[in-house]
């Protein structure tokens, strides 16, 4: 039985990196929707504070809508983020903690 070929997003910190095709590629449990897939990404960002991962596709497309998607939600945290800095009074305490990253 031949092997179908797959699709992998490659996340790291945060960031596409890669969209590759993998030929050839063994029996691997692949989202079946797009409701799976994002609570894959969701479920990455609570645990790890981050979307970082390979996330495998059955079809370029979802593969290159999903990386949109990827970079979309990073690029609202970011303005979020950068609201509430703006926001911020730094004259009396300054300490700050991101509220939508994990702490460090």
């Amino acid at each position: 039985m031949a092997h179908r070929p797959l699709y992998k997003v490659v996340i790291k910190h945060n960031i596409v990196c890669a969209i590759e095709r993998i030929d050839g590629a063994p029996a691997l449990e692949v989202p079946q929707s797009k409701l799976e897939v994002s609570a894959q990404l969701a479920t990455n960002n609570q645990l790890n504070g981050c979307i970082d991962g390979d996330y495998y596709f059955e079809d370029a497309k979802l593969a290159k809508n999903f990386a949109i998607l990827s970079l979309d939600f990073v690029k609202r945290l970011t303005e979020r983020t950068l609201q509430k800095i703006e926001d911020r009074d730094f004259s009396g305490e300054f300490d700050w903690r991101n509220p939508h990253h994990g702490s460090s």
